[in-house]
């Protein structure tokens, strides 16, 4: 090893610190050829030599390699891990929840393999790992700090891969670290050529040995390989061959013709080098094969490695392959593909599809078709999507090329969108379910024009919502009327369209009658979706007690439903219901009975509802830290799925917290990229214009909130409408909006009584609504509605024990008085002075860490107390201070030297004056007074 120090000590940090109970992720990344290899297999040998217990696994260049593949080979060598993997194979992995499952046993296992002394594991060859292995990765690397494993990975430089996009949530990990290799400089090289005595002569040729190969270890390694040119000149080593890679390949030529065809088909085999099955590629014997192999491995084409037998480089193989004939390699890519598929082995129907689809021929289409179809289920089934999507392209790819039936064809592109759909590529599923409506109406077969409009779940977007609904209805005119449960779940798809659409307000009607038809139907499954999309329809405030009855229902029909979500449904609705009637105690069942999903189905999306709920009640309370606790247990789900929009959700969470506690610091810059990058939803627009306004920048702010002044009386009411408004009328009152406030808080006064929910699972609870109708009022310039608001909202948030949004009442309260000290009807007897609302404000906002609420707080509090002479003439206020001091009207009269009917005017002015009827009040009202001067 020349040249690499420091990445070796990168790695010797990372053993040492595994080996002190905390371990790592290293990610080793560069171009093919640059010696991650050696850099992996040097780090193995340095955790061994200090006690570390060490395993070897990598990925192949075989995009029908098993799911899980670089896990297999790593299983080998740690008897812990292979029970999980065994396990894997057998079980039917169709949801979240099983790679979820998968991914703690694996974690599991390494920790109980590195226990007492560490583990250093390397996997190789990222680059090549199917989605699944990659994730798996990223659920492990959230775990290791808390381990005494390392993870050593290699890989390419290539965002294309499973690996590469999921590249940045690895580095997020908290004992990741990444190794970027380049080409070696020429002191390194001058090192290494003159360690070896064979290699000297090249001395002279070091500066153009890197230029020519840009310092790249192996390719100095092909040129040092023959003897350095007598002439001096490196191009007369490179004259026979065009190029470096030609250079690789020369050995080939040494072989026998028998050995040199089997060694073509070797690499083309990639790394399934299994002796039994090159001999039947080749139609040899396998004695035959073994002698060729020894044969490649003299000639330095092939090795043995502790992982079994390969070429000695990727490169290598590439220029083998580059140097065969297109026909002889057709030849070939079939022989393997027909060898594979007669072993009956179920792991090889994925490589069989690759090979087949490499060869040409009307058989060789007919074979790549079935096969891929196989090895998309398989991949589906243990939640591989990307790797299903490809094979389902393949199939689709080969199905058009051969004499197929419309049918057939429909079939094939229904299947090719269910796999991208659940592999998140939204617009190619589309157009896959497009074009699958328009085969099957072709070829007459509605059942699969069902199947494709019911494809898109959860829709996505309004452009995605609008195609779905015609592709629906373009199903529902073909689909027997005697089909109940398909109608009804083609019904309810067109509601949740037509809800996420809102344009039409055809969404009611809609979920109304799909409903009534999957009731028809005696189809529970169909009933629970229906059940879904009325839900969905009515998540608005005012619906509260029409979703009690969808909840109960739906609770009941999901203790028998296969799906975690359909378990799930119920209780988060129920959820909603006890945040909206501020009834915590509810809550606090309804948490209980999602922990209770999670725990029985392994799911992890229960888990971080169960997270994000626990959250928002912690932050209510006034727990801030433990519900910064809860949303971090919640991101760590979000990364180990990959669940883009869960993992917004922890960044909103910390932007309302920020908003909250008035913290500018609080709001992180990934905060506001989540939020930048979703601002074509006007709710999360109007969340980022406050954000910004909180973090200073006015100006961005101000541009955002007018991009959305015509939008209040246009939100239809349903999904999202509340929050929308709301998040508008706040940022309207943040940024001195009065107009736009004004008509945010017409629209949303009939919510008053309720709590900060809707049905539409809130990722931050608010507690009552008269606080945020109270600071809309106040910008909206109605300073006496507004008080009316906030003297509620102390009193329902006392009720559940929100501290944060009771102080921050009462400091409204106590801004509005100030402004305007004669009580309103709403809070005339008994209530506190400005300054005692103030004080009570600021003393639990330096409790509970409040910043920005107790600056405005203390600075109301330093501002000298205002006159009472606009309010009470002097006299009066003498009259109502004897009157505080429980002096009778003879007792003043005779004090001021005037008449008793003259001290009962003056009480009876300043009465009305302050909205009081009783002597008692105005007592109440001068003794509670902070200067009590006359």
């Amino acid at each position: 090893m020349v040249g690499r120090s420091a990445q070796l000590a990168v790695i010797d940090d990372a053993v040492a610190a595994a080996s002190a109970g905390r371990g790592g992720l290293v990610l080793v990344t560069g171009e093919a050829g640059i010696g991650k290899t050696m850099l992996g297999l040097a780090g193995i040998e340095r955790a061994a030599a200090v006690g570390l217990r060490t395993a070897h696994g990598f990925a192949v260049d075989d995009t029908g390699a098993p799911a899980l593949w670089p896990w297999s080979r790593l299983a080998r060598q740690l008897p812990e891990l292979d029970t999980v993997v065994v396990a894997v194979k057998q079980a039917d992995l169709d949801n979240d929840a099983g790679r979820f499952g998968v991914a703690e046993a694996v974690v599991d296992a390494l920790t109980q393999a590195a226990e007492p002394s560490g583990l250093l594991v390397l996997l190789e060859d990222l680059h090549w790992a199917d989605s699944l292995s990659v994730a798996v990765l990223r659920h492990v690397a959230f775990d290791l700090p808390h381990s005494r494993v390392v993870v050593l990975a290699t890989a390419r430089d290539d965002a294309a891969t499973a690996f590469g996009r999921a590249l940045p949530d690895l580095l997020r990990g908290g004992g990741s670290v990444l190794v970027r290799l380049t080409g070696l400089d020429a002191g390194a090289v001058a090192q290494w050529l003159s360690s070896d005595p064979s290699l000297t002569g090249w001395g002279a040729l070091v500066h153009e040995l890197v230029c020519r190969t840009d310092g790249n270890p192996f390719f100095i390694h092909a040129v040092t390989s023959q003897a350095p040119p007598a002439s001096g000149d490196l191009d007369d080593v490179l004259a026979e061959r065009q190029d470096i890679r030609g250079l690789l390949a020369a050995p080939l030529l040494q072989l026998t013709d028998e050995a040199r065809d089997t060694l073509i088909t070797a690499a083309l085999m990639s790394e399934r080098l299994s002796p039994t099955l090159l001999a039947a590629a080749c139609g040899r014997t396998v004695a035959q094969v073994t002698d060729h192999i020894a044969q490649g491995c003299r000639a330095g084409l092939l090795q043995h490695r502790a992982t079994g037998l390969s070429f000695t480089h990727a490169l290598v193989r590439d220029a083998v392959i580059a140097d065969t004939e297109a026909h002889h390699r057709s030849a070939r890519e079939a022989s393997i593909a027909a060898a594979m598929q007669s072993s009956g082995d179920e792991l090889l129907v994925g490589p069989s599809a690759v090979h087949w689809d490499r060869a040409e021929g009307h058989a060789a289409s007919v074979n790549c078709r079935d096969a891929a179809r196989a090895a998309a289920a398989r991949a589906a089934a243990v939640h591989a999507h990307e790797e299903a999507v490809a094979f389902a392209r393949m199939c689709v790819r080969h199905t058009r090329r051969l004499d197929h039936d419309d049918a057939e064809l429909a079939e094939c592109l229904v299947e090719l969108a269910g796999y991208e759909w659940l592999a998140n590529q939204v617009p190619a599923a589309v157009d896959s379910c497009v074009e699958a409506v328009d085969v099957a109406e072709a070829a007459d077969r509605p059942d699969r024009m069902a199947r494709a409009a019911l494809v898109p779940q959860g829709i996505g977007s309004r452009e995605v919502a609008r195609v779905v609904a015609g592709l629906c209805r373009r199903a529902l005119s073909r689909v027997p009327p005697e089909d109940l449960t398909t109608r009804a779940r083609l019904t309810s798809q067109m509601a949740v369209a037509a809800a996420e659409d809102a344009v039409d307000g055809s969404a009611d009607a809609l979920s109304v009658a799909a409903l009534t038809l999957a009731r028809r139907s005696h189809s529970p499954t169909a009933e629970l979706d229906a059940i879904a999309a009325r839900h969905l329809v009515l998540s608005y405030p005012q619906t509260i007690d029409e979703r009690v009855p969808l909840a109960e229902r739906a609770v009941e029909l999901g203790r028998s439903s296969t799906t975690a979500m359909g378990t799930l449904w119920g209780h988060l609705w129920q959820a909603d219901i006890a945040l909206q009637r501020g009834d915590l105690v509810a809550l606090d069942d309804a948490i209980v009975q999602i922990a209770r999903v999670a725990g029985r189905r392994s799911s992890p999306v229960a888990r971080w509802h169960e997270h994000r709920l626990r959250g928002l009640v912690a932050a209510v309370l006034g727990d801030f830290d433990g519900a910064r606790t809860q949303a971090e247990a919640g991101l760590r789900i979000a990364d180990r799925t990959g669940d883009r929009s869960l993992i917004g959700m922890y960044h909103i969470v910390c932007v309302q917290m920020a908003l909250l506690r008035g913290d500018p610091g609080e709001i992180t810059e990934p905060g506001l990229r989540v939020l930048e990058e979703a601002t074509g939803i006007p709710l999360v627009r109007a969340s980022l214009a406050r954000a910004l306004a909180l973090a200073g920048d006015r100006g961005r702010a101000v541009a955002l909130l007018a991009t959305l002044a015509d939008l209040p009386e246009r939100v239809p009411v349903g999904p999202r409408w509340m929050g929308t408004l709301g998040q508008i009328g706040l940022a309207a009152a943040a940024l001195d909006d009065p107009d736009l406030a004004r008509r945010c808080h017409a629209l949303l006064a009939p919510t008053a009584p309720w709590y900060g929910a809707d049905g539409g699972g809130t990722p931050f609870y608010s507690g009552s609504n008269e606080y945020p109708l109270g600071v809309i009022a106040v910008a909206a310039g109605q300073r006496d509605v507004a008080a009316d608001h906030f003297s509620r909202a102390i009193t329902e948030n006392q009720r559940i024990g929100a501290r944060p949004y009771v102080a921050l009442a009462r400091l409204g309260l106590a801004e509005c008085l100030e402004h305007d000290p004669a009580p309103s009807a709403g809070h005339r007897s008994g209530t506190p002075t400005v300054r005692e609302l103030a004080a009570a404000a600021a003393e639990e906002f330096r409790l509970l860490d409040m910043p920005g609420p107790l600056l405005g707080a203390e600075r109301l509090l330093a501002r000298p107390a205002p006159t009472d002479a606009p309010l009470l003439t002097t006299r009066e206020l003498q009259v109502a201070r004897l009157v505080g001091q429980a002096h009778t009207n003879r007792q003043i009269a005779d004090q001021l030297v005037v008449s008793v009917r003259t001290v009962e005017s003056h009480v009876r002015s300043a009465l009305a004056k302050l909205g009081f009827s009783t002597r008692t009040e105005l007592a109440l009202w001068v003794r509670a007074r902070s200067d009590g001067r006359p």
